[in-house]
C-alpha cells in the first residue's frame, strides 16, 4: 500500500504501522512485538529468600542484612530490596517492584507471596521502552545467621565480667548493652539474640559472639561508670577457617565503688 508515494509497512503481529527501517531490521515486526517474540530475558517464575529463623535477618548476595522490626516501612523496604536483588542476580536485568508491609510480614512468617515485578524492555532500533509487568512467587526459606548460630552453639568470642555493681547499676548497663546491640544490628538482634546475659556469683557475665562488639560494650561501660578493667585471652580449640587457635577474650570490669 502506498500513501503520497511512500510505501507503508505494518507489523505482521499487531498491525501497527512501522517504518521501512524497522521492517527491514526487525523482520516486519514493531519494536514491542519484536521484544515479545524474541525475548532474551528469562525471568524466574519464583525466587527464594533465605531468612534467619531466630532474628529474621535476610540473606542477600551472601550477606546477612538485619530487618528493623520496629518499623513496618523499614520491614517492607528491606524485604522488597532483597527480592529485587535476588531477581536481578538470577537474570542480570534491572527490575522494580512494590511490596506492602502486610506482604512483607507474610514472607517473614514463612508464607509464600505472589508479587508483581516490572521489567523495562527496549525494542530493536527504537529508543522507546515499555514497562512489562510479571508475576513472581516469593518462597521464604529458613536458616540461621552466623550471629545466632554462635549464640545457639555457644561459640562466644568474648565475655565481659561485671563485678561489684549493684542491681540498679546492672539494670543501667543492661539497657546500654541492649541499645548498642539493637543499633548495630538495625533491630535484628538484642540482648537475647545478640548476647547472653548470665547472673553468676559476684555479678554478671555477658557473652558475645564478636570481640569487636564486646570491646565497644566495654568502652561504653567505662564511659558511664568508674571501673577497673583487665583483658585476657585464652585458647579454646582450633579455628579451622583461619588455621589458628580459637582465642576467647575476657574483659573484667570491676566497679571502683565496690
Amino acid at each position: 500500500m502506498t500513501f503520497n508515494g511512500l510505501l507503508r509497512r505494518f507489523c505482521a503481529k499487531c498491525g501497527a504501522e512501522i517504518s521501512l527501517a524497522e521492517a527491514s531490521s526487525l523482520g516486519n515486526l514493531c519494536p514491542s512485538c519484536y521484544a515479545e517474540v524474541h525475548e532474551t530475558v528469562a525471568l524466574p517464575r519464583e525466587v527464594s529468600l533465605v531468612l534467619c529463623r531466630k532474628c529474621l535477618s535476610v540473606k542477600v548476595k551472601g550477606r546477612w542484612l538485619p530487618v528493623d522490626l520496629s518499623s513496618k516501612k523499614a520491614v517492607a523496604e528491606r524485604v522488597r530490596h532483597a527480592i529485587k536483588s535476588e531477581v536481578e542476580r538470577s537474570c542480570d536485568v534491572k527490575v522494580s517492584l512494590s511490596l506492602t508491609p502486610q506482604e512483607a510480614y507474610e514472607i517473614l512468617s514463612g508464607e509464600g507471596v505472589a508479587v508483581t515485578i516490572t521489567l523495562s524492555e527496549q525494542g530493536g532500533l527504537s529508543a522507546k521502552t515499555r514497562e512489562v509487568p510479571r508475576t513472581l512467587d516469593v518462597r521464604p526459606q529458613f536458616s540461621i545467621c552466623p550471629t545466632c548460630l554462635k549464640i545457639s552453639g555457644k561459640k562466644f568470642e568474648a565475655t565481659i565480667q561485671l563485678r561489684g555493681f549493684d542491681d540498679r547499676e546492672l539494670e543501667r548497663i543492661k539497657f546500654l548493652v541492649n541499645k548498642l546491640i539493637v543499633e548495630r544490628s538495625g533491630g535484628s538482634h538484642n540482648v537475647q539474640t545478640g548476647a547472653i546475659w548470665e547472673e553468676v556469683d559476684g555479678g554478671v557475665d555477658i557473652k558475645f559472639p564478636s570481640i569487636d562488639v564486646a570491646r565497644k560494650i566495654a568502652s561504653l561501660i567505662k564511659k558511664n561508670f568508674e571501673v577497673q578493667a583487665k583483658e585476657s585471652f585464652k585458647d579454646s580449640g582450633w579455628d579451622r577457617g583461619r588455621g589458628r587457635p580459637f582465642r576467647k577474650l575476657t574483659i573484667l570490669l570491676r566497679s571502683r565503688n565496690a
